[in-house]
């Protein structure tokens, strides 16, 4: 018997004990105390809280390549979900390739505690009979900072064992970057360990929840999170069977520290004053949809392809003596600059991918702030990552960081672009290991464009060859980079990924839905893998998949 199942052995005992006298309750045990105060146990139910609550006593310091501790382990019986929740977690479940909403939450244990030094996670395991031997993290996204409780509840309730973690720091959600000055251990957690971490913590602590190790093993994520999932790939390939990457920040130097300061000094005067505000955004996009959209032959208000359209902004230009429903000649000159690949002092591209046409509903809060005095993410990002991120040696508070020259200085990214960049074509390792890849990205993305990501992949053919036997790429026209957009978004992709996995089926498409609030099917549509696109038939409802074929 291994240390940790004869620890969980014995605590599971010494608990038996502490409940030997509702235990034995002729109907149901109680579960005192806490949340469970009040509420009556199945005897199934009662041994999972007792298997959870041991692990609160389980010594994990040698469970994985550093060490670990539980600080509570929790049962938490099936209840609804609170309503305020559900919406969030409906979109977390979106982003990890669940098409799922989530009312109730089934028994399950809730695990909190951190890894040395300063990799905090909270982990949900649901019970033994609903668990399917897989684990899954749910890597975070934005600049981590937070273990985040929703990212691990739609895993669970598909039977994964669930982890999430802060990535080694804690911040002010989502864009601070403050926590990386003089913390190289945490750049390095943020980077790549705090992915191989979590996979050997889930794991242990299933192997010690259900007395049983894990058969598979995912990491599922979006932007940050979708590159974390390329990132284990590359630096520890054998940590998961499959991974799921949403829209990938693979170039996450250059995106950070060039791309971001780029559309600040596009959208924003040199005083600070903003030249675009959210505000702007409707009439932009309504724009781009009228001219672009038409442009595949289909009229059915997404563009597919935003490279296949000639947009000009100056279409939107005031006339003499107007000033509603256009823009001024400076908001034109700003928006031709952020459509524009960015450019350097000398005129040298700096960046390879501009912000994509049909990409603006994405552009509040974002790349554009929402009204006068306030800080968009692109400034967050651009300042806080160039100060205290992006070099070996941290620039610091005083440092000007919109100073910096790509031109000049853009060497200096090399040196830590090692740490957080997921560009590396060389995925030989992951393929030999047996494992499997799904990486998804919209062409309605503003934050980071869906040429990064066809730019990544293409890399990885031109070092490998055919990779179709372990990466399968798709492209989603009109999907944004959180959620939402012009086009279907929800999809099974995390099931498909896993049955890849198991039964070597790769996904020959994926069907997209697009629901309203009140969760009525709007439109389905398939997606195909890259370079094949949906095209309709020319008979049938667009709003149906069965309308489309892959492209020849």
């Amino acid at each position: 018997m291994s240390k940790l199942s004869l620890t969980r052995c014995v605590t599971a005992w010494l608990a038996g004990i502490a409940l030997v006298s509702v235990a034995s309750a002729p109907s149901a045990a109680q579960a005192p105390g806490g949340d469970n105060e009040g509420l009556q146990l199945s005897g199934d139910a009662s041994s999972a809280k007792m298997a959870c609550e041991a692990l609160a006593a389980t010594n994990f310091e040698a469970a994985a390549d550093r060490p670990f501790v539980v600080q509570s382990a929790s049962f938490k019986p099936a209840a609804e979900t609170p309503e305020p929740r559900r919406e969030q977690l409906h979109k977390r479940a979106m982003s990890q390739g669940m098409f799922t909403y989530i009312d109730e939450l089934p028994d399950h244990c809730e695990v909190k505690g951190y890894i040395a030094p300063a990799i905090h996670f909270v982990a949900l395991l649901p019970t033994e009979a609903d668990w399917g031997r897989k684990t899954l993290y749910g890597a975070c996204d934005a600049l981590c900072g937070e273990a985040q409780w929703d990212m691990a509840v739609p895993g669970m309730t598909y039977g994964f064992a669930t982890i999430a973690t802060d990535g080694g720091h804690v911040n002010k959600r989502p864009f601070d970057g403050v926590w990386g000055y003089m913390n190289d251990q945490a750049q390095i957690d943020f980077g790549y360990d705090a992915s191989h971490l979590a996979a050997q913590t889930i794991k242990s602590l299933s192997s010690a929840m259900y007395d049983e190790a894990p058969e598979y093993s995912f990491i599922a994520g979006f932007s940050k999170g979708g590159a974390a999932g390329i990132k284990a790939a590359l630096t520890y390939p054998e940590d998961f069977d499959g991974v799921l990457s949403r829209a990938p920040v693979v170039n996450y130097q250059a995106i950070n520290a060039i791309r971001m300061p780029w559309i600040y000094k596009a959208v924003q005067r040199e005083d600070g004053s903003p030249i675009l505000l959210a505000k702007d955004v409707g009439l932009i996009h309504a724009t781009a949809i009228e001219v672009c959209d038409p442009v595949d032959g289909l009229t059915d208000g997404i563009i597919d392809d935003p490279r296949a359209c000639d947009f000009d902004p100056a279409i939107m230009l005031c006339g003499a003596g107007e000033t509603e429903n256009c823009l001024s000649a400076e908001q034109v000159d700003a928006l031709k600059k952020v459509y524009q690949t960015p450019k350097g002092s000398d005129g040298s591209e700096i960046y390879p991918n501009p912000v994509e046409v049909g990409s603006e509903l994405d552009w509040p809060k974002f790349l554009v702030p929402l009204f006068p005095g306030d800080e968009s993410f692109a400034e967050s990002i651009g300042r806080t990552y160039i100060r205290y991120l992006a070099f070996p040696e941290d620039k610091g508070a005083d440092y000007d960081w919109l100073s910096f020259d790509p031109v000049t200085e853009g060497d200096q990214l090399d040196a830590l672009a090692p740490v957080y960049d997921a560009n590396d074509p060389d995925l030989s390792a992951f393929r030999d290991a047996g494992g499997k890849m799904i990486v998804m990205h919209g062409w309605g993305d503003g934050a980071v464009s869906a040429r990064t990501s066809i730019s990544w992949y293409e890399s990885v053919q031109a070092e490998m060859g055919d990779t179709s036997d372990f990466i399968r790429f798709f492209l989603i026209p009109g999907n944004v980079h959180g959620h939402g957009g012009d086009g279907p978004e929800l999809s099974t992709a995390l099931s498909q990924l896993e049955d890849w996995v198991k039964t070597d089926t790769a996904p020959e498409m994926l069907t997209l839905t697009k629901a309203d609030k009140d969760r009525n099917v709007l439109r389905t549509r398939p997606v195909y893998p890259y370079p094949l696109t949906a095209q309709y038939k020319g008979t049938g409802s667009i709003d149906e998949a069965e309308s489309f074929e892959p492209s020849e």
